[in-house]
């Protein structure tokens, strides 16, 4: 983290997860992995700060949280991605967990910033809106999974997801993402007034709930800034551990090799989504 960047405006990334062996030490930690796809999705990423919320030392994590309330006070946050971790959003008896619900509930929706979740950050801010989360009874989703976009989320106003075009401008209609779960969304946040609600931007045969949008918060079950090959390396990561087993990691391993790995086009989406509700 550097002094220059954290004076200046700059978008938040809330690192939720340390380092995964052999895995982190070459693709970088969650962070890294955020900052990177979304450079990737343009020419003239704002600044961007790290700060690390998951941690067993109370001191460390009272210094992060010290530096993020300055920020915020100061205006010098415009937006706020959560990333994924390998904790479960669930837990009620985890220091950072807990510290972090506290966080999202007193400063992050009062102040009404743009806020992304990825995987665990979108369940814990769907939790934190008034969500169930929980296991899914269908296991794992694994690797590169399709889709099935809503198509109400492009007729909202100012919709970031008009980013998701084809070549010939056509909107798609459906969108490859690198999946890591086996927690869940079940059901939408109450709507937001009479007139707005939070919508399910899509579903896949194994989850119904794949992200969310509505106010300042948009959420992707998803973990658009992985790539093919960090992918690839973390399902046989898992594999040898024993995680998964054999027929799960063969398919995932298949469809990973297989299909269109869609993720940079998200990070336009919340590009987008960051500079249209930014103060």
């Amino acid at each position: 983290m550097t002094e220059d960047k954290e004076t200046i405006p700059h978008i938040a990334i809330l690192v939720l997860d340390d380092e995964i062996p052999n895995i982190t030490s070459k693709y970088g930690d969650f962070g890294d992995n955020t900052i990177n796809f979304l450079s990737k999705a343009s020419n003239q990423l704002p600044p961007t700060v790290k700060y690390q919320l998951k941690s067993e030392n109370s001191e460390f994590l009272n210094g992060q949280y010290s530096k993020l309330n300055l920020n915020l006070q100061n205006n010098y946050i415009i937006g706020f991605i959560l990333t994924g971790s390998r904790s479960d959003s669930f837990r009620s008896d985890i220091e950072w967990i807990n510290r972090l619900n506290n966080f999202i509930t007193e400063q992050l929706v009062p102040s009404n910033l743009p806020s992304i979740g990825l995987c665990f950050g979108h369940q814990i801010l769907c939790k934190n809106l008034g969500c169930k989360i929980d296991r899914n009874d269908k296991g794992w989703e694994l690797g590169t999974a399709t889709i099935n976009l809503n198509t109400e989320i492009f007729k909202i106003s100012n919709s970031p997801f008009l980013e998701l075009k084809l070549d010939n401008e056509e909107l798609l209609n459906h969108l490859n993402l690198i999946e890591f779960h086996r927690d869940i969304v079940y059901g939408l946040p109450n709507a937001l007034t009479d007139d707005d609600k939070y919508l399910n931007i899509g579903s896949t045969s194994n989850c119904a709930i794949q992200g969310i949008i509505g106010g300042n918060i948009l959420t992707f079950q998803g973990h658009p800034e992985f790539e093919t090959d960090y992918s690839l390396d973390l399902l046989k990561s898992k594999f040898d551990a024993g995680v998964i087993e054999l027929k799960e990691y063969e398919k995932a391993k298949y469809h990973t090799e297989t299909l269109n790995n869609q993720g940079v086009l998200i990070g336009k989406v919340i590009l987008k989504f960051i500079e249209d509700n930014r103060q």
